[in-house]
C-alpha cells in the first residue's frame, strides 16, 4: 500500500482517473442507452486502473468509486431505488473489488497465453470480469439487505417478481451490457498504455 502511494506515476494515474470517474458519474457521458436499458460506464476506470496498475491500486480506486456512488446518493438521488445506496455495504464495498478482480483475471489469462502484456484476451477477461464483479456484488448486497424494501417498491410500480428474480434480470440485461462495453473500451485502451510503458 506506502509502495503505490509513494509511486508519482501511480498517484498521477490514480487522480486522473479519479476525475475521469466522477465526470462519468456527473454527466451523461457515463451512461449509454441501449434501448431499453442505460449502461453505465462510470466503473471503468476502476477496472483500467486494477489491470494496469495492480491490486492495490485497483482497491484504492474502487473505494474511490464507492465514495463518488455514496456521495451521489445523498446528494442528488436518481430514484427510491438511488437512496438504497446511502448504504456503504451497497455502494463502496462491492466496487473495492471492481479492480481486484481485473487484475487476478487479466493475469491469470496472460500467463496461460505466454505473458504478454498487451494481450487483448488477457485484458478483455479482466474488464469483463472486473464490470461483472461490480453488477454481481452490489446486486447480492442489495438482495441481501433491502430485499423486502425492493420488492415493496417494485409492487408499487405494477411489477410483481421476488428480488432475487428482479436481479438476475438487472444482471442479465444491464449487467451484461455493461460488461461488453467496459471490454471494448478496456482493450482499446489498456493495449495502448500497457505497450507504450513497458516498465
Amino acid at each position: 500500500m506506502n509502495k503505490v502511494l509513494k509511486d508519482t506515476r501511480t498517484m498521477v494515474v490514480l487522480g486522473l482517473m479519479l476525475a475521469i470517474t466522477m465526470i462519468l458519474d456527473l454527466t451523461p457521458l457515463g451512461a449509454i442507452p441501449m434501448g431499453t436499458v442505460v449502461a453505465t460506464i462510470a466503473h471503468v476506470p476502476t477496472i483500467l486502473v486494477g489491470i494496469i496498475l495492480g491490486p492495490v491500486a485497483g482497491l484504492i480506486m474502487g473505494l474511490a468509486l464507492g465514495l463518488v456512488s455514496l456521495f451521489h446518493a445523498l446528494l442528488r438521488p436518481a430514484s427510491p431505488f438511488s437512496l438504497l445506496f446511502i448504504n456503504p455495504l451497497i455502494s463502496v464495498l462491492p466496487r473495492m473489488f471492481i479492480g481486484v478482480t481485473a487484475y487476478y483475471a487479466y493475469t491469470g489469462v496472460k500467463h496461460l497465453f505466454g505473458g504478454s502484456r498487451t494481450n487483448p484476451i488477457a485484458i478483455g477477461v479482466g474488464a469483463a470480469i472486473g464490470s461483472l464483479t461490480n453488477t454481481i456484488l452490489v446486486l447480492l448486497m442489495l438482495t441481501l439487505i433491502y430485499g423486502g424494501r425492493i420488492v415493496e417498491m417494485l409492487s408499487a410500480a405494477g411489477i410483481n417478481v421476488s428480488a432475487v428474480k428482479w436481479a438476475i434480470g438487472v444482471a442479465l440485461s444491464n449487467g451484461l451490457i455493461e460488461a461488453v462495453i467496459a471490454v471494448v473500451i478496456v482493450v482499446a485502451i489498456a493495449s495502448v498504455y500497457l505497450r507504450s510503458n513497458r516498465n
